[in-house]
């Protein structure tokens, strides 16, 4: 004789289970995306870390931990290990390592490590291999974020060299230019150019203007003229003014509502590193 009540009750007991873990998972998703507020934010840094000379990867991980970051752009980083090990110590478990080493320099790699899966991995040629851009895609609140790694070259010998650096500098543009327009781009690491100011003009800085890149300082309306972000092993005549190292996203789609250069009590590199804390519109 079949047992209507037991049936039942089994029935409902599967139904309550099911809807226990729907209302968990639901809440837990609403969690994860209200956690910073209704907006979108996330925590992000650059640093060039001088092939890790001065600092092991746990000293830099150290280092950055109190910004709680969300993922973090290194240039100038060794190949191997280093990168994981920095981003062990942030609870970074996503990494990517780019394929060519900037300038064809030993251990120069740009490099990417991130709280959030990291995919769609590409080296983008900025006309050759000795300069190329890291990126990789992530995905936060439902929201496609690429995620640029750079390390630019500068043109400083003679003519024939800035112009080689131009044609690099352009070809990225280029590449940015043929992504689909409703892309959100942030684009960190040592760009070896001072941003245009009141007193002067920077090309580089003019052509990412053109196509509706900006830098985090202008949001942020912090004055640059007295800092630097390189050079630190230097004298300070030629530190002053020196701000290399740059977070850039279009100021249309995203925001910076907070974040600085970073000084450290003890260089841990001859470059220092920059944070910003971005919404996104």
């Amino acid at each position: 004789m079949v047992d209507l009540a037991y049936i039942c009750s089994k029935i409902l007991t599967t139904v309550l289970v099911f809807s226990a873990v729907l209302l968990l998972t639901t809440a837990r998703g609403e969690a994860e995306t209200k956690t910073q507020g209704d907006a979108i934010q996330l925590k992000v840094s650059a640093y060039n870390v001088r092939v890790g000379r001065n600092a092991s990867p746990e000293e830099i991980g150290q280092a950055l931990k109190p910004y709680d970051l969300d993922v973090v752009c290194f240039s100038e980083a060794p190949a191997g290990d280093w990168t994981q090990r920095a981003g062990a110590v942030l609870g970074m478990e996503h990494v990517v390592v780019g394929r060519y080493s900037t300038a064809g320099h030993e251990d120069k790699f740009k490099s990417i490590a991130s709280r959030f899966p990291l995919s769609g991995y590409e080296e983008i040629l900025m006309a050759d291999t000795l300069h190329t851009v890291t990126r990789a895609m992530v995905r936060i609140g439902g929201k496609a974020i690429a995620i640029y790694s750079v390390h630019f070259p500068k043109g400083w010998r003679d003519q024939a060299h800035i112009d080689e650096t131009t044609g690099k500098v352009t070809a990225f543009i280029n590449d940015l230019k043929n992504r689909p327009v409703n892309e959100i781009a942030i684009v960190m690491g040592d760009f070896n150019f001072v941003p245009s100011n009141s007193d002067s003009s920077s090309l580089y800085h003019d052509m990412f203007i053109d196509i509706g890149l900006d830098f985090s300082w202008r949001d942020l309306d912090i004055d640059l003229s007295r800092r630097n972000t390189s050079r630190l092993f230097k004298p300070e005549a030629e530190r002053v003014g020196h701000v290399i190292d740059h977070i850039m996203y279009d100021p249309s789609k995203v925001r910076a509502i907070d974040g600085d250069i970073i000084e450290l009590d003890k260089p841990l590199s001859d470059h220092k590193p920059v944070w910003a804390h971005l919404e996104l519109r």
